[in-house]
């Protein structure tokens, strides 16, 4: 048992010397959901607050309170702008609209007078444009519901379901720790098996008086050991800088999660390596994998939020419920669903991790 333990570690520590020693694998495993990452950053940046040009054209009391609530409203970006600078502006495409606070303002609002803000947007892009038609009379109504005689008799009594808000970036870092999960799994894996037979290796591996079961075990592990540095490498920084941090006894299925994740993967890679034993076949077909698995899987948004087919297709996903779990555990301190979650990822463990051994023992075989 000692030697079989000992020829594991052997081949274990083997793949992941070479592993670290490739620059070309470590960019195939990080690359792609790190440049993800990047998009969101700046995807969020784009549609995350709107920049706006404000002409101010009354100095009263009352137009300095809109104007103070526009420039704290999480919906704009506010840039204080003659008309000139305005028009300018946004024609160059330096702001997306121009609101304009006209001298009769406070004049009005005193008289009980129609009191019109303007707003010229730039109707380019749908999202943009609907996002600064409902902020406008928003900060408009949070204005009047600031003053003592407030015309506005309605409120709205807000109810959330979750404790806190997650920003878009944040909740999207998590289906992409599982993309990059995944990617480690079944790329390095995959790159390991088929490394062996592109350098004509596996026939020394094959005719060592070891078993083989002991060197398909030790295939898996390093996988799985370099899939696990990465993601957690990578988790650690986030949460560092609080963006994914567990909070006490939910440390727990995060982690069992991440691991799960990755030995998928890794079976998952196992086999392709074995079936297809070349470098840029099996990184070019893991990548792909992958991210089909994340979009799928609804990566990009809420799945309950995509399109009917999108949903549908996302409950026979693995990653979906990975991500689930993990969003619940990270996010909301919560376990529901987590039975659901696990024992599908656990079943999915299993039926890559017999494939893959399956296929490799096939294999080498033949070899």
């Amino acid at each position: 048992m000692r030697r079989q333990w000992s020829v594991i570690w052997a081949i274990t520590r083997k793949d992941i010397g070479v592993w670290l020693r490739q620059p070309a694998a470590i960019g195939v495993t990080l690359l792609p959901p790190l440049g993800l990452i990047l998009v969101m950053f700046l995807s969020a940046a784009a549609v995350g607050r709107n920049p706006i040009a404000l002409v101010v054209q009354d100095r009263g009391p009352y137009a300095g309170q809109l104007v103070n609530i526009l420039e704290h409203a999480d919906a704009f970006v506010v840039h204080p702008a003659t008309a000139d600078q305005a028009r300018r502006g946004l024609a160059n495409l330096d702001v997306e609209a121009v609101v304009t606070i006209p001298t009769s303002f406070d004049a009005a609002y005193i008289g009980h007078r129609p009191d019109p803000v303007t707003i010229q947007i730039n109707n380019l892009n749908l999202d943009f444009t609907n996002d600064l038609r409902r902020s406008l009379p928003a900060a408009i109504a949070a204005f009047y519901a600031a003053q003592p005689n407030d015309p506005i008799a309605v409120r709205v009594l807000e109810s959330d379901l979750r404790a806190q808000d997650i920003g878009i970036v944040q909740f999207n870092l998590v289906p992409t720790l599982v993309l990059l999960l995944t990617i480690a799994g079944i790329v390095n894996s995959g790159l390991a098996t088929a490394r062996e037979w592109e350098d004509q290796t596996i026939k020394e591996l094959l005719l060592a008086p070891v078993p083989r079961s002991s060197l398909i075990a030790g295939k898996i592990l390093a996988g799985w050991l370099t899939a696990l540095l990465v993601g957690l490498i990578v988790f650690g920084i986030a949460a560092a800088a609080g963006l994914l941090r567990p909070q006490g006894i939910y440390w727990l299925p995060t982690l069992a999660t991440v691991a799960l994740v990755a030995l998928a993967s890794v079976g998952l890679g196992v086999t392709l390596g074995a079936l297809f034993r070349r470098f840029t076949v099996v990184s070019g077909l893991g990548i792909n994998i992958s991210f089909y698995l994340f979009f799928l899987s609804g990566g990009i948004s809420v799945a309950a939020f995509l399109p009917t087919w999108v949903q549908a297709i996302a409950h026979f996903i693995p990653t979906y419920y990975g991500a689930h779990a993990l969003q619940m555990a990270i996010f909301y301190s919560s376990s529901d669903q987590l039975g659901r979650d696990l024992l599908v990822l656990v079943g999915t463990t299993v039926v890559t991790l017999l494939v893959g051994i399956y296929t490799l023992n096939k294999r080498a075989a033949v070899v």
